[in-house]
């Protein structure tokens, strides 16, 4: 067998010239369709309606209890809950006055 001798030409090119002969940019074979952001206040509680009722009441969190301290962050809910406490305590000393007066009739009906 006779051996044949194969030459290899390698052939260098300078970054300019790349740059002459490659296509250097990000192209696609089809048009890129437009991302909707679904993430929207009418989504979110289109949700909550959804899923109320799967939704545990209480928990650290995904549950309601989580919900409402998240929100009362951004309300005055412990105000809120601070000017209405006199008016609990008065409704608490009025049933307790209630109590006391039914349970006076009480021991009169039954003693007269």
């Amino acid at each position: 067998m006779a051996k044949e001798r194969i030459r290899i030409q390698k052939q260098v090119y300078r970054s300019e010239q790349v740059n002459n002969l490659v296509d250097r940019e990000f192209n696609t074979f089809t048009k890129p369709v437009a991302v909707i952001d679904t993430d929207t206040i009418e989504e979110l509680f289109r949700l909550y309606d959804k899923l109320y009722y799967s939704i545990p009441i209480e928990g650290e969190l995904n549950s309601h209890q989580y919900l409402l301290k998240r929100s009362s962050e951004l309300t005055d809910f412990e105000k809120t809950t601070e000017d209405i406490q006199p008016l609990l305590d008065e409704i608490s000393q009025l049933r307790q006055q209630l109590l006391e007066a039914n349970q006076q009739l009480f021991e009169l009906q039954d003693n007269g």
